[in-house]
């Protein structure tokens, strides 16, 4: 599939309302500093949609980029680093 068109929707903490949407939801999950925003940036053939960092905790929020208009691509927070506490 061609990825033509990716646009960051929101970041959320907690519950929101784009978790029951019908659209389908592809989530990055896996520890901090693994290249799992890196690898979503290389999917969709652009360097700084998703925000990267060298060290790792970067990304603290969940993360939610609209692909091509019928699915999302959905970036999580890294663990077994971060130092912050979820509600």
């Amino acid at each position: 599939m061609e990825i033509n068109k990716v646009e960051f929707i929101k970041s959320i903490k907690g519950t929101n309302d784009i978790l029951y949407e019908p659209k389908l939801q592809v989530a990055f999950i896996g520890r901090s500093n693994v290249g799992k925003s890196s690898l979503i940036n290389c999917l969709i053939n652009r360097k700084n949609l998703v925000k990267t960092g060298k060290l790792p905790g970067k990304t603290k929020e969940i993360n939610f980029f609209l692909v091509n208009d019928s699915f999302y691509f959905v970036d999580l927070p890294g663990y077994g680093y971060a130092k912050m506490v979820f509600y």
